[in-house]
């Protein structure tokens, strides 16, 4: 904001505190990621962490540069309803193949930093065509990974109001996962807590 008066800010602070409380009334005070530390930070682990940071910068890179030549390219459909019908359907499609397109993300979230289970992630894949098949964990997130942008551009153009906060929680999620996932699979530089590179992963991505 250029115009820092109260005029200009006394608006904003209002709709921020209401914003505020009726977010505590609708979903009461709890935190929308809990997360618990289970794995102490090494100091090992600081290159990692900033090469995770260069691959959260490249998958930015992709995801915002991807959705501003799609969305050039729509802009020159001048009718509404076609782009609505185009939108509804790339949608549907990606919604069918990838369930964890749906909404905004946030339960693949809470999965990738609170998973317990005996099958660890497994939910993850949960109503889509890979459940059951958890080894192919890392396809599916990487597909998730490509076309999260479709999704969110899909939204947009049809006249919903996806917005970027969301889905750069959600891709970084994901993309601290896979890396942190790969180098364990691989033993590079010891184990690397998934957990704590998709809460890094979030950060650096958001970013």
């Amino acid at each position: 904001m250029f115009d820092l008066t109260m005029s200009s800010l006394l608006p904003l602070l209002i709709s921020s505190v209401t914003a505020a409380t009726l977010s505590y009334i609708a979903s009461g005070l709890n935190p929308m990621f809990s997360f618990t530390l289970e794995n102490e930070f090494l100091l090992q682990r600081i290159p990692y962490v900033i090469l995770l940071g260069v691959i959260c910068g490249l998958v930015s890179l992709y995801f915002s540069e991807t959705m501003n030549w799609i969305e050039e390219k729509f802009r020159r459909i001048t009718n509404h309803y076609v782009r609505f019908l185009i939108g509804a359907a790339t949608l549907s499609l990606l919604i069918f193949l990838l369930p964890s397109l749906y909404g905004e993300g946030y339960d693949t979230i809470n999965i990738l930093l609170n998973d317990n289970a005996s099958v660890p992630w497994e939910s993850v894949l949960h109503n889509s065509f890979f459940y059951g098949k958890s080894g192919m964990l890392l396809v599916y997130l990487g597909l998730i990974l490509l076309t999260k942008v479709f999704a969110t551009v899909a939204t947009n153009i049809g006249g919903g109001c996806g917005g970027i906060f969301a889905p750069s929680l959600f891709l970084g999620c994901i993309t601290g996962f896979v890396f942190s996932h790969i180098c364990n699979l691989l033993h590079v530089g010891g184990y690397m807590p998934e957990q704590n590179f998709a809460l890094f992963g979030m950060a650096g991505l958001m970013s």
